[in-house]
């Protein structure tokens, strides 16, 4: 966790030596129908909530480099539980190659790595695998790290502010962290996604997006709904 924040306080550090040109600043609110995370829902509390994230991004001025860090939390509107979740990211891609490290807090922490063919239909690859945190092999009355692993298939594709995207995602091995207790190469979610912006100006926008979908592994149909307010600059 202090690796994390030492790492923050040094982008930020580093971000007041840019120009505005490189340097933007982001923040997001979205109100869901439903939280879904890598094919699986938000039971038991389910329903409706919504998320918030803000952060900062650099591009190298050849757009050669790019970098993000952002703290992103989600709020459950269900009243008897009021479901919670933290997450801190630093992404960075370039080349086609990107990397990123995500800690979620009171959960665990992984680190992503992949690429995407460059392209009309810029289809990207990633591998994710937890490093630290709640991803114990429950089966063994020793304390056993699983190294769990997550890989996901995005197929994005917009026309002007239409933005729709294919995703395919995966767990290839045994995993108590993803429920995937049976062992092997288990798909969990196949969704289509599909969205709109409106662009209220160069800084504030209006997306609204929904999506449907089934997971294999966690035999659920995955549908959801959501609209936010979007500030980048």
């Amino acid at each position: 966790m202090k690796r994390i924040i030492i790492v923050a306080v040094a982008l930020l550090g580093f971000a007041n030596g840019l120009s505005a040109q490189t340097l933007g600043f982001m923040a997001d609110k979205e109100f869901m129908s439903e939280y879904i995370w890598r094919g699986m829902k938000n039971d038991p509390v389910g329903g409706p909530g919504a998320s918030f994230d803000i952060g900062l991004n650099f591009t190298s001025a050849d757009e050669e480099f790019y970098m993000e860090g952002y703290f992103w939390t989600y709020q459950s509107f269900h009243a008897a539980d009021h479901y919670s979740e933290y997450q801190f990211t630093l992404y960075a891609e370039t080349h086609g190659f990107h990397m990123e490290l995500n800690h979620y807090f009171g959960d665990m922490g992984e680190i992503g790595v992949g690429y995407t063919v460059p392209g009309p239909v810029p289809a990207s690859l990633t591998l994710y695998t937890s490093l630290w945190g709640d991803d114990y092999d429950q089966s063994v009355n020793t304390v056993k790290r699983m190294y769990s692993n997550y890989m996901e298939l995005a197929i994005p594709y917009s026309v002007g502010n239409f933005d729709v995207k294919a995703t395919f995602g995966a767990v290839p091995h045994r995993s108590f962290y993803y429920e995937n207790i049976d062992g092997g190469f288990a798909v969990s979610n196949m969704m289509l996604e599909a969205g709109y912006t409106f662009e209220l100006n160069d800084w504030l926008s209006l997306p609204i997006k929904g999506g449907v979908g089934y997971s294999p592994l966690y035999k659920d149909m995955l549908y959801y709904a959501s609209a936010g307010l979007s500030v980048a600059f």
